[in-house]
């Protein structure tokens, strides 16, 4: 069971020339074992989360856009100013909003005190960066930031005559559009929770569908609509258990407790976990967790959306899919049987 306490991950600092942009990073995922900038295809994470400090005034980065990644954030304390794209919008405490592709943006601390904010972002195995303000791009890999200047195609690979005309290279389809950031901004308070409960009881909570009042699709991956992460806000009652003991073929699942005790059960393994800490479960890892102290346990449970996952439940050894949903225990046959 990979885990983590959130106040002994250093902080670094980062800060501009002038101090312009500005913030300290615990980056909470490579304290969990992730690669920085990179995914499950380097053998890494699905998704990247940090916890960022922003003193007054300080902006995180420049205003940029990406061409692949997605980020989500979430603001725990301060007020804030989004530039997201030609718009301007206040935050503040208890905010939750995305940014996809193709959209500028930039956070800026502009209250009194420290702004904090929990940042989500997948890992895209490629990505380029366009800076508006400065004309900049960025690619990475292979983490080069530089300005365009126009060449012909041909350019250093062959001897041009003057005049020569452009070659025409094949045009990438553009980016699908983008919704207004308004659609994609909420604050948590203004969420209803959403009640499940088993037939007698033995499974019971409440949580808050975060990326799904952000727009998502639920339980689809971007291409059909939903986000590449997903983001819940849980919580359960003294002695209550969210879910019955499962593993998931191919789904990530990341647990951040905000207060509250918790008794996490990880394949043979048994810890307890309170406000603060943070655990994640990879693919195959058997899991699941009950509030076993003596107040509301609420936590962010943060998950990525693989194109195709099943589960298996080792404790009444069942095994379910999700499209089309349903629930069996296999019954050996021969690969052959009934096919000729």
């Amino acid at each position: 069971m990979q885990s983590a306490r959130l106040d002994s991950i250093p902080e670094h600092e980062q800060r501009s020339p002038t101090g312009k942009f500005h913030s300290f990073s615990r980056n909470v995922s490579v304290a969990l074992g992730a690669i920085r900038n990179a995914g499950t295809w380097a053998g890494s994470h699905p998704f990247d989360f940090q916890i960022r400090r922003i003193p007054p005034g300080a902006a995180v980065c420049p205003f940029h856009v990406h061409f692949a990644q997605w980020e989500a954030f979430l603001i725990r304390a301060g007020t804030a100013t989004i530039r997201a794209g030609d718009e301007t919008f206040s935050a503040r405490a208890g905010d939750v909003f995305v940014h996809p592709p193709g959209e500028a943006h930039q956070l800026i601390n502009s209250g009194r005190d420290d702004l904090e904010v929990f940042i989500f972002a997948d890992n895209p195995p490629l990505d380029a960066c366009y800076y508006p303000d400065s004309n900049k791009w960025g690619l990475r890999p292979p983490g080069r930031i530089f300005r365009i200047e126009d060449a012909h195609y041909f350019d250093g690979e062959d001897n041009l005559p003057a005049g020569a005309p452009p070659h025409a290279i094949a045009v990438a389809p553009p980016l699908p559009p983008v919704s207004p950031f308004a659609e994609r901004i909420r604050n948590i308070e203004a969420i209803a929770w959403e009640e499940w409960r088993s037939p007698k009881g033995k499974f019971h909570g409440r949580s808050k569908e975060l990326s799904i009042a952000l727009g998502a699709k639920r339980n689809a991956p971007t291409g059909l609509g939903g986000h590449p992460f997903d983001l819940e806000l849980g919580q359960l009652a003294p002695g209550e258990c969210g879910c019955p003991f499962h593993s998931h073929a191919a789904q990530w699942e990341m647990l951040v407790f905000l207060a509250g005790t918790a008794t996490v059960r990880a394949g043979t393994d048994t810890r307890v976990f309170g406000a603060g800490e943070v655990v994640i479960h990879p693919p195959r890892e058997p899991h699941g967790f009950t509030n076993t102290g003596d107040s509301a346990l609420v936590y962010l449970l943060v998950a990525d959306n693989p194109p195709v996952d099943y589960w298996h439940y080792p404790d009444s050894n069942k095994w379910g899919v999700r499209e089309p949903r349903m629930f069996f225990r296999p019954q050996p046959v021969e690969y052959y049987e009934d096919e000729e």
